[in-house]
């Protein structure tokens, strides 16, 4: 019988001590436990937080199960769907990809695992990369944690009417007052004429279809809701009624056909992800901008 010989084995045992083995600096190589979600689909998710100045990290939840990405195209690198928040949330769509076409519940928990916003069940639907044509709009949920609001809302667009020149708004009232909706000429970029369109009360809901300019500059004449507080007009959110002028642009979709305005009143803190402690009222499509851009 032949021996092999120990000087023969050592280039070997060498080679085999430094093999690279490839393992992310974060993460993991491999799905850790939860749902792994890859797909194109999209929910627009907004987020009425009120949280300390201190950056805090918040993941997905979806069906139960703790959301999981993967981290690298090439690598087979995972880790869960985390993000950071701080302040008052208001105004940062988060957006949430990935989940499978049908119904699921989408909900939002801290570093510790509790839950600070559940969702009800809630439509996804199909989607690919840049279709053509593009997706009409794409549903959205809006959490509120706050002082004592703990709630959630979802924006389901296939309850949308044949017309898409027209936007069905539904303002919600979380402020303890009145809130007026007028709906206001706006010429050269001020706003003149007001009609009263309805009042809402406290914790109440208001409903109205809008027709939608297309393609209107920002200086052209147009219709515009002028949503504000029984008592002082200053507390206010205005929402052009402007149609959007490319699909690109916009979080939503193609279009905003069906949107609900959160009326929250001044938030007790800083806005991090606005720039200003002045926001009033959120929209689903828009968050706190009054609309589509300049052309």
């Amino acid at each position: 019988m032949t021996r092999a010989r120990p000087c023969l084995l050592l280039p070997l045992l060498a080679l085999a001590a430094c093999a690279t083995e490839r393992k992310p600096l974060i993460g993991y190589d491999k799905p850790p436990p939860g749902i792994l979600v890859e797909g194109p689909s999209r929910l627009m998710v907004w987020t009425l937080f009120d949280l300390p100045p201190e950056v805090q990290t918040f993941r997905f939840r979806l069906d139960g199960r703790d959301a999981v990405v993967s981290t690298s195209d090439n690598d087979g690198f995972y880790d869960y769907y985390e993000f950071m928040l701080q302040g008052w949330t208001g105004g940062w769509d988060l957006r949430f990809f990935g989940a499978a076409a049908g119904t699921h519940i989408l909900e939002i928990v801290d570093s510790a695992g509790q839950s600070w916003a559940k969702s009800g069940p809630l439509n996804i639907p199909p989607d690919e990369y840049f279709p053509d044509p593009p997706i009409n709009q794409y549903p959205a949920v809006i959490f509120t944690h706050y002082e004592e609001q703990l709630g959630s809302w979802i924006v389901d667009p296939r309850g949308q009417d044949a017309d898409a020149a027209t936007d069905e708004i539904t303002v919600t009232n979380l402020v303890d007052e009145d809130v007026v909706v007028e709906r206001c000429l706006i010429a050269a970029g001020i706003r003149t004429s007001c009609t009263p369109v309805g009042t809402v009360a406290p914790g109440a809901d208001f409903s109205t279809v809008e027709r939608l300019a297309v393609l209107a500059m920002a200086m052209d004449d147009h219709q515009a809701l002028f949503i504000h507080l029984a008592s002082d007009a200053s507390q206010s959110y205005q929402r052009d009624l402007v149609a959007a002028a490319s699909f690109y642009y916009p979080d939503f979709g193609a279009s905003c056909q069906m949107e609900r305005i959160i009326v929250h009143g001044k938030p007790a803190s800083i806005g991090i992800y606005t720039g200003s402690d002045t926001a009033f009222a959120l929209s689903s499509c828009w968050g706190y901008a009054t609309g589509a851009p300049p052309n």
